[in-house]
């Protein structure tokens, strides 16, 4: 066996073990996601821009591991610009979104 064919299998099986140890600390609530995707201060609801941030971001993350799965060469693919307009966005949304609710919220420090 080649020593390259050895290291693959050596990291793939650490990237299986840990998405099995980060499921299984989801599962056990060892990792809060308490809040993930509420805006602060919000008692109920959640905030459009995390829910639209997370998912370009999973989207993003799937497509790439996708090519890399499917990559022949022994060199990560590209990201491909589309993506990272994608992206960029997504996070320039979120940005946003969080820069008017801190605007809107009174800073209690400023009125003392």
């Amino acid at each position: 066996m080649q020593i390259l064919s050895i290291l693959r299998i050596e990291i793939e099986a650490f990237l299986v073990l840990l998405a099995a140890v980060l499921v299984w600390k989801l599962l056990t609530r060892q990792i809060n996601l308490q809040g993930l995707l509420r805006r602060q201060g919000l008692a109920t609801g959640s905030s459009p821009e995390r829910v639209q941030l997370l998912l370009a971001t999973l989207a993003m993350s799937a497509n790439y591991l996708g090519s890399v799965l499917h990559s022949s060469s022994n060199s990560l693919p590209d990201i491909s610009s589309d993506w990272l307009y994608v992206f960029g966005g997504s996070s320039a949304v979120y940005a946003a979104g969080k820069a008017l609710t801190e605007l809107k919220t009174p800073n209690k420090d400023l009125e003392r």
